[in-house]
């Protein structure tokens, strides 16, 4: 993974340093608190950054199709589960084609 977009609401130091470190560039909107938050914001690479909604289209279609929520309570049963849930998604897809 080379980018990772998200918005406001994964506005956080220490996980743009976590990806940093991992050699992932952030593209994460900073909240806006201070002048100079907008002029972060200004910076992101808007081609890169646009591309979020492709992201975004794909889980609400995935919840409107499977429902909201992931009832396993095991972090490693969720994980299983979404996905699953991805690949059947993926599979109804490539079908209607």
């Amino acid at each position: 993974m080379e980018s990772l977009a998200g918005d406001k609401g994964y506005d956080d130091q220490s996980l743009r340093g976590a990806l940093r470190l991992g050699g992932v560039r952030p593209l994460l909107r900073h909240r806006l608190f201070a002048a100079y938050d907008h002029a972060h914001n200004a910076r992101l690479d808007s081609e890169l950054y646009g591309q979020r909604w492709m992201a975004e289209t794909a889980f609400s279609a995935i919840k409107r199709r499977f429902g909201p929520a992931v009832p396993p309570r095991a972090w490693y049963r969720e994980f299983r589960e979404l996905v699953l849930t991805a690949a059947v998604y993926n599979l109804e897809q490539a079908l209607k084609q």
